[in-house]
């Protein structure tokens, strides 16, 4: 059965690379960001309040990130979330992840965050639950940690209960920002199930309806398709609430909230 985090013991950290100095800019992603935290915050949605839902828009050093990764670590109690959107970077000789900055340069990974660094930062706190939501190319490249074929030697050091992780494309796609769109399309879809809902869906939008509602928009589309990994019924946690959700005997809700961010 789905449960819906509780609002006041959760914390979201939405994080986001627009502008770059040396890589090509995402305008997107700051669309990203503002319409993401407003959904999150919905009170027909998850309802987390403002304070609880930090935004880090081009962060110029992995510490910035960092840090407000561990101060919601530390204070949330039931689920933390953790979404980035930007350029993804990977180091040639290991195949590691690294997550773009707005100084982080072509071929030059370490002038990234390393995703392993981040992933620790989130396990290592109080959240009985941790959601990952990555969109960057190459963002597949770390369900290896969650739990890839082939992989068993990490496995077994983050068998953590309660984990999922949503990686926009597999491990050797790119990720992509429609020209002319107002979001990239993996976060565009999730937006736009966060404010429509799904026709006849549950009353929780968990973690699991969620992959597949968007997966199957952006397979119909001809896009790169999300990966996931969950550890232990993660997947049966909810995101959100269904806009379109009615009582049985019930007329259909008032429409959603409208917010069209400018391109």
């Amino acid at each position: 059965m789905a449960v819906l985090p509780d609002p006041a013991a959760s914390r979201a950290v939405l994080i986001g690379t627009s502008r770059y100095a040396h890589l090509e800019q995402i305008p997107a992603v700051a669309n990203n960001l503002s319409a993401l935290a407003e959904a999150l915050c919905a009170p027909l949605s998850w309802g987390l309040a403002p304070e609880h839902c930090a935004v880090i828009e081009d962060p110029a050093t992995a510490v910035e990130v960092l840090e407000a990764v561990r101060t919601a670590a530390e204070e949330a109690t039931d689920t933390l979330l953790v979404y980035f959107a930007g350029h993804g970077l990977v180091e040639p000789r290991r195949g590691e992840l690294f997550l773009g900055l707005s100084g982080s340069i072509q071929h030059r990974s370490y002038t990234g965050l390393p995703y392993g660094t981040l992933r620790d930062v989130v396990l290592d706190g109080r959240a009985g639950r941790q959601v990952m939501l990555l969109d960057c190319c190459f963002s597949g490249r770390v369900l290896g940690f969650m739990g890839a074929a082939g992989a068993e030697a990490v496995i077994d050091q983050v068998e953590i209960e309660g984990t999922y992780l949503l990686a926009s494309v597999p491990d050797t796609s790119f990720a992509l920002a429609p020209p002319g769109e107002p979001h990239t399309a993996f976060t565009g879809e999730l937006l736009r199930l966060l404010r429509e809902g799904v026709p006849g869906g549950p009353e929780l939008l968990d973690l699991d309806t969620v992959y597949a509602q968007v997966y199957g928009a952006l397979r119909a589309k001809g896009r790169p398709l999300p990966q996931k990994r969950d550890r232990n019924t993660a997947g049966g946690l909810a995101l959100a609430r269904n806009a379109l959700w009615a009582p049985p005997g019930f007329g259909p809700p008032p429409p959603p909230y409208d917010h069209e961010p400018t391109p």
